[in-house]
């Protein structure tokens, strides 16, 4: 009997990670791959931006006017903090699309020092953050994500992350002993935190920039003669 490719392998092995916590997680994480919602460029369409309202208001959030307010009259706020102010052209359109269903929302861009003492409190609603990856899941993923990590001042847990199951498949995930292991574990992990949406992905590329430049050469003259090799910078117009 042939065995099964390792992509099989892998999805199988994923699911067997998943299913104890099935009664904790969204019924859909196991029957559907996440996606997020597309449009055709031109706006977003009504029928997205009623969705979004209906679940503002089930969690206390009503529109009043023109605003979200709570049961107290408290308009609904949101600061976005940024360190880079070439990133404000990013999310000025993300701050129209909230303020077209009643969030007053706004961007604060502030120098390197405060922003970090400012990460270091979790003293921010939403920023923008790239979390470094490896090719080989491990540690980093344990201070991005792990509970022990939401409270602790200046940790990398930004989203304070403290969910039960993720803790377990970081367990699951830093006990594996093959790559196999590793690899449904890193995907089980993966699938739980898209589904929670701890986080809103912004962009992201399927490839690596690489930039080079062959300004070296080998010594082809004297004195090689003499025993002695080695390399140097090739002359180029600029250097002429």
């Amino acid at each position: 009997m042939n065995s099964p490719p390792p992509a099989c392998r892998s999805v199988g092995h994923e699911w067997l990670l998943l299913k104890p916590y099935r009664d904790q997680l969204p019924a859909k994480l196991f029957t559907e791959p996440f996606s997020l919602p597309h449009t055709q460029g031109q706006g977003i369409p009504r029928d997205t931006l009623r969705q979004a309202l209906a679940l503002l208001a089930e969690a206390g959030w009503k529109l009043n006017g023109q605003r979200l307010q709570n049961a107290a009259g408290q308009p609904l706020r949101l600061e976005i903090l940024l360190v880079n102010p070439n990133l404000e052209r990013i999310l000025q359109p993300y701050v129209e699309n909230l303020t077209s269903i009643g969030i007053d929302a706004r961007l604060r861009t502030v120098d390197r020092a405060q922003y970090k003492q400012r990460l270091d409190q979790f003293d921010f609603d939403m920023i923008l953050m790239t979390l470094n990856q490896t090719l080989s899941p491990g540690l980093e993923q344990w201070q991005y994500f792990h509970s022990s990590q939401a409270t602790v001042k200046g940790s990398k847990n930004y989203a304070g992350i403290a969910n039960p199951v993720v803790d377990q498949l970081l367990d699951q995930l830093l006990a594996a002993k093959t790559r196999d292991d590793q690899v449904a574990a890193g995907k089980a992990l993966d699938r739980v935190l898209l589904w929670q949406h701890y986080i809103i992905p912004n962009w992201y590329l399927n490839y690596h920039r690489l930039a080079y430049r062959n300004r070296f050469a080998f010594v082809t003259t004297p004195p090689y003669t003499l025993g002695l090799s080695a390399w140097w910078l090739k002359s180029s117009e600029k250097d002429r």
